[in-house]
């Protein structure tokens, strides 16, 4: 089961996310990891929308335990998207393939599965944020999965060229 999904999961990076790393890094000149860590941002607000609602519903009701465990799933959230975001900066400058692109495998199978969970519950708007949240984590662990293109190169004259390091 876990090959099938490596496959699946290869094939989504090499035919979807790195094309979009791609495009997007030659048109505005953003790294992949610098994509990555928008993503994060908009998965942190789409986790506390999400939140949001039933946080102050325990709050007016005066349920101090409720309260008290969706303040605690509300930190828990964006801790895990913080540690993403620390380990999207820890492999930052590494060349070529990614190394998140395999130990990040297992990460991005529950996101999808709990994505497409999401889509056949959807309803309300805590499930559209929560939604939201989903996707913009998935495609940020995606694009943390994408290989660093290469250095490009400016001029060839008489066998000489300059390379130009990616900005990042």
């Amino acid at each position: 089961m876990l090959q099938r999904f490596a496959y699946f999961d290869g094939a989504l990076i090499e035919r979807v996310f790195q094309p979009a790393a791609d495009t997007v890094s030659h048109h505005f000149g953003f790294d992949r990891l610098r994509i990555a860590g928008f993503c994060l941002d908009a998965s942190s607000i789409g986790w506390i929308l999400s939140q949001a609602g039933s946080l102050s519903e325990a709050v007016a009701r005066w349920q101090a335990g409720a309260g008290l465990l969706r303040v605690l799933l509300l930190m828990l959230g964006l801790l895990a998207l913080g540690s993403l975001r620390l380990a999207f900066q820890r492999v930052g400058a590494v060349r070529g393939m990614s190394p998140l692109r395999v130990t990040m495998l297992p990460h991005r199978g529950v996101l999808l599965a709990l994505l497409c969970w999401r889509l056949l519950t959807l309803g309300g708007f805590a499930n559209v944020a929560d939604l939201a949240a989903l996707s913009f984590a998935l495609c940020a662990l995606y694009l943390g999965a994408c290989a660093a293109p290469p250095p490009r190169c400016l001029s060839r004259k008489a066998g000489e060229g300059r390379m130009l390091r990616q900005p990042g």
